[in-house]
């Protein structure tokens, strides 16, 4: 049987390091350590590269799989990292509960994660998006702004406000 840590570390050299390399970056696993480096190499001194790495990174840091590597780094995907804060004012619960009510509105109720054809994860307060589109990151971006860190209803009352040009 396969140790995990030898497993993880075939996997990480084949689908992140060799990833990352072929873009003229390096990224390094810590395993004692519980770190993830990444680097520019002689390659590339692009920020737009070196942005999509740190994306790449933060997207494996927070449990998705070694295969989004590839697409985030090639740019076939769109992806975006949109952190919030409780509003001021908010109580801890009443944004539990608007929390819990934009969830069920994005993904039961509107279907909008098929309709983008977007993946979305809520991590460590921060919303992670994969979309094949620019649209749908701008349009899950839009909606945490006006719907869970604004005042706008999530309902179809505010469509229009909610969806201007998706």
């Amino acid at each position: 049987m396969i140790d995990e840590e030898e497993n993880l570390y075939e996997i990480w050299e084949e689908e992140v390091e060799a990833v990352f390399e072929s873009h003229g970056l390096s990224c390094k696993l810590k395993w004692n350590e519980g770190k993830m480096i990444v680097n520019v190499t002689e390659r590339t001194r692009d920020p737009e590269m070196i942005s999509k790495g740190a994306r790449a990174l933060f997207f494996l840091a927070s449990g998705l799989s070694t295969q989004w590597v590839k697409p985030i780094l090639s740019g076939s995907i769109y992806c975006d990292v949109i952190g919030f804060e409780k509003p001021d004012g908010v109580s801890e619960e009443d944004f539990s509960r608007k929390y819990e009510h934009f969830m069920v509105k994005f993904g039961d109720e509107f279907g909008l994660a098929d309709k983008w054809s977007c993946y979305v994860v809520f991590y460590d307060s921060q919303v992670i998006v994969l979309a094949d589109s620019f649209k749908a990151t701008w349009g899950v971006r839009h909606l945490v702004r006006k719907c869970l860190l604004g005042n706008v209803p999530f309902d179809n009352e505010h469509y229009d406000v909610l969806f201007p040009d998706i």
